[in-house]
């Protein structure tokens, strides 16, 4: 699948698929429109975004998007959303036309965001083996377990994996707004909208609105290959090596597109992957020493190095400052990984050192 997007615009396609909720757009194109007028009037160097609406059309023909988007030529969205349903008495349907299409554009690049039950269209597409996601109630859903394979539901309500992002519990799918405009926006933007709508994110998923946030967008399908085993791994047995085998580049190679297509060098990513799957099991209450073993590091000072270097305080700072956010009101909202029971090799290393 191939495709240029515009350079103007990222579009997020919303999927009105059967049983979704069909003002779900609507709602998402008005946090998207606030959000392009604050970053135009704070002069923020980043494109605009654009809520676009896809249809699965009743002749099953294919995944259409609506016209009234003309300026965008792009075949590959930048980010596919799927809303939760109407009620809880319909039960969702996944035309396999609409599942082709979300693993032909989730292989082509696309970050695929669901919200509620929209999770379990990503689940029967088959995208979520072994992923930590939150979303739909699996009471309601029971053949998804089987489905999935290595279901991990998350008891927080958003999950943020690099190329998927799942919401679940009440306004999920705001927050899953909330989410995209701070990845796309920046952190101030998407606070400020969250005032101007009056949309008051809880506790549970205000914190760690800085934890790292992966490009996926980039179009180089061989380091994408490798961001998804990192993130998927967590990083572990992440050797400069086990990179290139993945991604069946050379390591000069590899070291140059890793860098033009993320930002960062492959040991930066490593870094900072672990460091944000660190602030989640510090949120969780994990001890240091654990959290510095699970995330791959068995020499405790040259962890908190790298944290207080990433984060900009020490993991026992952070895990101050989130337990004083949970007392206090709820500000902003935040991303959330799990990594519940991550277990890493303390010699996991990237080149010389630890990644």
């Amino acid at each position: 699948m191939e495709g240029i997007r515009n350079e103007g615009f990222v579009e997020v396609a919303v999927v009105e698929y059967p049983g979704g909720d069909p003002s779900a757009a609507s709602v998402l194109a008005e946090m998207a429109h606030v959000a392009n007028r604050l970053a135009q009037q704070q002069r923020r160097p980043c494109k605009r975004v654009l809520v676009t609406r896809w249809i699965v059309p009743a002749s099953n023909t294919g995944v259409h998007r609506i016209a009234g988007a003309e300026m965008l030529d792009a075949a590959i969205p930048a980010v596919i959303a799927l809303p939760g349903q109407v009620s809880s008495s319909t039960s969702v349907r996944a035309e396999d036309v609409l599942l082709d299409w979300l693993r032909a554009h989730y292989d082509g690049g696309s970050l695929l965001a669901a919200a509620g039950d929209g999770v379990s269209v990503l689940a029967r597409a088959g995208l979520l083996t072994g992923r930590t996601v939150s979303g739909p109630d699996l009471n309601r859903h029971p053949a998804l377990q089987v489905q999935v394979g290595s279901w991990a539901p998350s008891e927080r309500a958003l999950v943020d994996d690099g190329d998927l992002l799942t919401v679940g519990g009440a306004q999920a799918w705001r927050f899953l707004g909330l989410r995209l405009l701070y990845r796309l926006h920046g952190q101030g933007v998407a606070s400020a909208v969250a005032q101007q709508l009056g949309i008051v994110v809880p506790v549970g998923i205000q914190q760690d609105l800085e934890r790292f946030s992966a490009n996926f967008a980039h179009g180089d399908r061989d380091v994408l290959k490798a961001q998804r085993w990192l993130h998927t791994t967590a990083a572990r047995g992440a050797t400069l090596g086990a990179i290139c085998e993945i991604s069946g580049l050379e390591p000069r190679t590899l070291q140059r597109r890793f860098l033009k297509a993320t930002g960062l060098r492959p040991i930066e990513y490593c870094q900072r992957l672990r460091v944000a799957k660190a602030q989640t099991l510090l949120q969780q209450g994990a001890s240091i020493d654990e959290v510095a073993w699970g995330v791959g590091y068995a020499d405790q000072s040259a962890f908190r190095r790298l944290f207080l270097r990433i984060v900009g305080m020490t993991p026992a700072n952070y895990r101050r400052h989130v337990s004083s956010k949970r007392r206090d009101r709820p500000l902003t909202p935040a991303v959330a990984g799990s990594l519940r029971g991550l277990r890493a090799s303390p010699g996991t290393q990237l080149g010389r050192s630890a990644a």
